[in-house]
């Protein structure tokens, strides 16, 4: 019986995460899911990415995980846009702009409030 055959080394790059101050700056920023509509506060959602990044491009990972590409989605609109394919888009001030499937757009203004 022949010996069994070691694994190779992978070359799948390990997960990364974002660092807690930039969590609490995406929780602080949206307050809520940004899904027009969506009231789930903030703390209870999954951050997603905005732009998804490149497989095998390490660079392109850590820009990943910065707040300027992370938004917070509760989990049923995180599945709506991976299955139904709704697509965001951070704007500058904070608001997202969300592209229907069938091109519609809506806007979800900012959540940071101005004394």
């Amino acid at each position: 019986m022949a010996a069994p055959i070691a694994p190779g080394p992978t070359t799948r790059r390990p997960r990364t995460r974002p660092s807690p101050q930039t969590v609490a700056h995406v929780l602080a920023r949206d307050e809520t899911c940004v899904f027009p509509g969506c009231r789930v506060p903030a703390f209870r959602c999954d951050l997603d990415h905005v732009v998804r990044p490149r497989p095998g491009d390490d660079e392109d990972w850590s820009r990943a995980q910065e707040a300027d590409n992370l938004v917070s989605l509760c989990r049923h609109h995180r599945v709506v846009r991976s299955r139904d394919g709704w697509r965001p888009s951070l704007l500058a001030d904070g608001a997202v702009r969300w592209t229907a499937p069938s091109g519609h757009l809506y806007v979800r203004p900012g959540a940071c409030r101005t004394s």
